[in-house]
């Protein structure tokens, strides 16, 4: 093996990585979408059942005022680590066209050697 051959083989595994990171971010922004809808969810039933204990004539105390701050503070926080993974993405996504670009470049150079 020669140190092309190894040059491009590092090169190789390191766009791998890149590509794993960048899969696992975009697994993670998708587990974020699916707990922003379950949340909803849990909210819609909540409210649901309240009206039916209400309506069968049990007392409710409903304090949608605390109930929207918990969610807006929920919310704040989740807003917080997507935009943080995000900006990871990007940065993976980025770093990872480069590498991409070199790993072509290498390759049309190697080409051109061995023509």
């Amino acid at each position: 093996m020669t140190n092309d051959d190894l040059d491009t083989l590092k090169l190789e595994l390191e766009c791998e990585k890149f590509r794993l990171m960048s899969y696992q971010l975009d697994d993670l922004l998708q587990e974020y979408d699916k707990l922003m809808e379950i949340r909803g969810n849990i909210q819609f039933k909540f409210f649901n059942t309240l009206e039916n204990v209400k309506r069968n004539g049990l007392p409710v105390k409903e304090d949608f005022e605390r109930w929207e701050k918990i969610r807006t503070q929920e919310r704040e926080g989740w807003d917080e680590e997507i935009n943080l993974i995000a900006d990871l993405k990007y940065d993976v996504d980025d770093n990872l066209k480069l590498l991409d670009n070199t790993k072509m470049r290498r390759m049309m150079i190697n080409r051109e050697v061995k023509d």
